[in-house]
């Protein structure tokens, strides 16, 4: 039971990002007494991106739940340097597109994300299948 509580801290930070995302584009654009504060002056350079990459990394998120400890370790070893070099990627952006082919800083978050989901979910599966193939090795 424990495992599975520390397994979804991931899927709870992602979810307590996109609540915060979605509360801060409702502060700004419904309700006027944001603009202006500290929600508009980091929207557009922290939040915004953000929230691209916690919506790309939900499915990864709700995955980590259901496998088993193993496999969410190797997971999170992949993931403890991976994250930060993709933010540091996503913070050398620009936060708007300086020219017509150039990405601005929520592309380059989307993208990240994809990233990051892909290899971790390749990491997950060819862990799993490693691990399948070693137990049947030993039967």
């Amino acid at each position: 039971m424990k495992e599975k509580i520390i397994q979804s801290i991931p899927t709870l930070l992602v979810l307590a990002i996109l609540t915060f995302g979605q509360g801060s584009y409702w502060c700004m654009y419904s309700n006027g007494s944001c603009y202006g504060g500290w929600v508009s002056h980091i929207y557009p350079y922290f939040t915004n991106p953000l929230y691209d990459f916690a919506l790309y990394s939900l499915p990864l998120a709700i995955i980590l739940i259901f496998i088993s400890r193993t496999l969410f370790k190797s997971w999170f070893k992949l993931a403890v340097w991976l994250v930060p070099l993709l933010l540091l990627f996503i913070a050398t952006q620009p936060v708007a597109p300086q020219s017509f082919l150039s990405t601005n800083r929520d592309d380059s978050a989307r993208l990240a994300a994809q990233i990051f989901t892909v290899l971790s979910l390749s990491l997950v599966a060819w862990k799993y299948y490693a691990s399948r193939r070693a137990d049947s090795v030993k039967v």
